[in-house]
């Protein structure tokens, strides 16, 4: 026996219009500006289903929206079920004119069209949690009493109504079945290039957007800047909410590819308490121990004013002791920040040595010792390393991360070595006692990995994604970063600071006129990389698009990024005079990609191919290894294969010895694997 509101069911409302062509997310309500809705998710799913299995609504809708809504009053909560469901409705009727063959989708349909009141027999409470309830005196009734009760107030007592809500019951049930196989259907799942528009509702987008955030990733990158007071950035928003939010972030992390940080729950102050490590993070003063170089304070023991190999001439550093000396010598690269950063790491990690292992100064060190720091390099004690990225305030902070490969323990050794030698040509030490010991070092010389590059096939891949790629801008300059990157061997940086005033028309005797890009690279050295015609032309459709924000910057065509921003960045927050503040301004797109835009950009590019690998018989893990500088050797494998000579390669390449391109040269290769078959072939005869 069916009820009869569940016989009536309400009528979806009418759909609007607006949804955009070829948008692959299910849209649940339009945008303000027409153009874009909001998707279509397993938490909508389940917000439904609960409300289905009789959960509270108000309870259904903090449980599983509230992250994106501002409100949760019940008419809105309501409001907000009947559209979500009227929207399921509608995409799964679209669904079963697609497939007409398929009689249990269009009874899921139908199923799910029956909107009405939940069913009370589904979730009755047992007869004793309704005595309690009833505050009724067990003692006062017999059981036969209380049963007779209990069967009345639910109308268990009339066989029919009995028969109406073990019916009901039944029908819920399917309900929820039609769900779950609709929802394999039509949800879609967070990406990390979504607009917060369609995960969020609109008075939240507006917030979001105030404060820099255009998509997810924005929204991800915000959080993990600021930390657990990341809300005081988005104005409305609270503590309740932020966690919220979080909380949601998390859940989509393995969808989106992009993680939150830890200690976002609490305080650093109180994580530090909690840890008992209060003082060292609160009162960030130098100190002698495992500490970052610029808060290390040496014994006077250890400060090397009587260093063995110190100068007691003059100094051009002008330095005082070796702390001083080291960190003047760092600053000689302030204009080249990753050599900085490079040097900086492995300089740090011998003076924490030498004081904390050796007990000497820098200036005392002599050759033994340094021969000692190798076997130190190849055994990097555990207390010596956190496997995992802390910043450099943090008390967890380890100078090593593991223990480093020989390569990686031969670069270290070589720039201790430079340390040393800028400090004595400086005249603040008399010797470079590295120097005695590097000749005797038998660590395995650095070679690039050639085999870190695509072959022909994986690249008729690539460009197959390409095509698959949603058309627009996006696509656009996707298209021109890799076919830029392949065609002309460029480095990542030498792009990123690329502008159309340093490409020119050459036009050279008995040659058409060709396209020439001047970057300038490693040891500030410039050199001169052609460009294909079509390559400058996908940069022109690529720079279209900018023209309005070329004028309003002010800009002249030589200052014209190569490669643009389609959208502002999150505003960058830093501790400015021991205080957060926001260092850098989000622009509203136009401006120039950085070097970690376009390497992030094209890492989610090849996640993506890597999805599509495997149908292709190609291996799916090359894909995801991928990076920029697997186009940089692809074009010199490639152009070697084309029979281009060693030295031209080496030269756009920016090389500093033709001994580096020599390692992408297969031919030796080829000729010793030929070499070694034909032997065998005669021997096996």
């Amino acid at each position: 026996m069916r009820s009869a509101a569940l016989e009536a069911p309400s009528p979806a409302p009418k759909r609007p219009r607006g949804r955009p062509r070829g948008s692959k997310a299910v849209v649940v309500r339009p945008g303000a500006d027409g153009r874009e809705g909001r998707a279509l998710g397993v938490h909508h799913v389940a917000f439904l289903r609960a409300t289905f299995l009789g959960l509270e609504l108000r309870a259904a809708f903090e449980r599983y929206l509230a992250f994106g809504e501002t409100t949760t009053d019940l008419r809105h909560v309501e409001a907000r079920r009947r559209e979500l469901l009227a929207q399921v409705v509608e995409a799964g009727r679209r669904l079963v004119l697609t497939k007409p063959d398929d009689p249990a989708l269009a009874r899921d349909v139908e199923l799910l069209k029956m909107d009405g009141p939940v069913a009370k027999a589904v979730a009755l409470p047992s007869l004793d949690e309704w005595v309690q309830n009833e505050g009724m005196d067990p003692d006062m009734w017999s059981e036969a009493e209380l049963l007779a009760e209990y069967q009345a107030a639910f109308g268990l007592d009339n066989p029919e109504a009995l028969e109406a809500a073990e019916g009901s019951a039944d029908r819920v049930k399917e309900r929820v079945k039609a769900l779950n196989r609709l929802s394999a259907l039509l949800t879609v799942a967070p990406q990390a290039g979504d607009k917060v528009d369609i995960w969020f509702a609109r008075p939240v987008v507006l917030r979001l957007r105030n404060a820099g955030v255009v998509t997810l990733e924005n929204l991800y990158q915000l959080v993990n800047v600021c930390g657990f007071r990341w809300y005081g950035k988005v104005q409305g928003f609270g503590a309740r909410r932020a966690a919220l939010v979080v909380a949601w972030l998390r859940a989509q992390s393995e969808t989106v590819n992009l993680a939150l940080r830890d200690g976002l729950d609490e305080p650093k102050s109180h994580r530090a308490l909690r840890l008992g490590t209060a003082a060292s993070l609160l009162v960030a003063a130098p100190r002698y121990g495992l500490v970052p170089l610029e808060r290390l304070a040496l014994p006077s023991s250890l400060l090397g004013a009587e260093g063995v190999f110190r100068s007691h001439l003059p100094n051009s550093l002008e330095a005082q002791d070796d702390l001083q000396a080291i960190t003047r010598w760092l600053s000689r690269y302030d204009e080249r920040p990753a050599t900085q950063r490079s040097y900086r790491k492995e300089v740090e990690r011998f003076v924490l040595w030498a004081a904390t292992v050796q007990r000497k100064p820098v200036s005392s060190v002599s050759a033994l010792d340094c021969q000692a720091y190798r076997a130190f390099l190849s055994a990097v004690p555990a207390s010596w390393v956190n496997s995992a990225p802390v910043e450099r305030t943090d008390p967890m902070w380890r100078p090593f991360r593991g223990t480093p490969s020989p390569a990686s323990q031969k670069q270290a050794l070589v720039i201790v070595q430079t340390m040393f030698e800028g400090l004595r040509d400086a005249g603040y030490l008399v010797a470079n006692p590295m120097r005695a010991v590097m000749k005797g070092f038998a660590l395995p010389s650095s070679r690039l990995n050639v085999t870190r590059s695509f072959t022909e096939d994986e690249w008729a891949h690539v460009q197959r994604c390409i095509a698959d790629e949603p058309a627009g801008a996006a696509r656009t300059r996707l298209k021109c970063l890799l076919e830029l990157l392949v065609t002309s061997g460029v480095r990542l940086e030498e792009l990123a600071q690329a502008r159309w005033g340093n490409l020119r028309l050459e036009t050279l005797p008995e040659l058409p006129p060709t396209w020439v890009l001047s970057v300038t690279g490693k040891r500030n050295k410039t050199r001169d990389v052609p460009l294909a015609d079509d390559v400058v032309e996908l940069l022109r459709e690529h720079a279209e698009g900018f023209r309005e924000a070329e004028e309003e910057g002010g800009w002249t065509e030589a200052d014209r990024p190569l490669i643009f921003a389609l959208a502002g960045s999150v505003p960058q927050w830093g501790l400015v005079d021991g205080r957060v503040r926001q260092v850098a301004v989000a622009e509203v797109g136009g401006g120039a990609l950085s070097g970690a835009g376009i390497y992030a950009l094209l890492k989610r590019f090849f996640g993506r191919a890597a999805a599509s690998a495997g149908a292709a018989g190609l291996e799916a893990g090359r894909f995801e290894a991928a990076s920029t500088h697997w186009m940089r050797h692809t074009f010199a494998r490639q152009s070697l294969v084309d029979g281009a000579p060693l030295e031209v390669v080496s030269e756009l390449m920016g090389h500093a010895s033709i001994d580096t391109t020599s390692i992408y040269s297969t031919q030796e290769l080829a000729r010793k694997i030929g070499a070694v078959r034909l032997k065998r072939s005669r021997t096996s005869a």
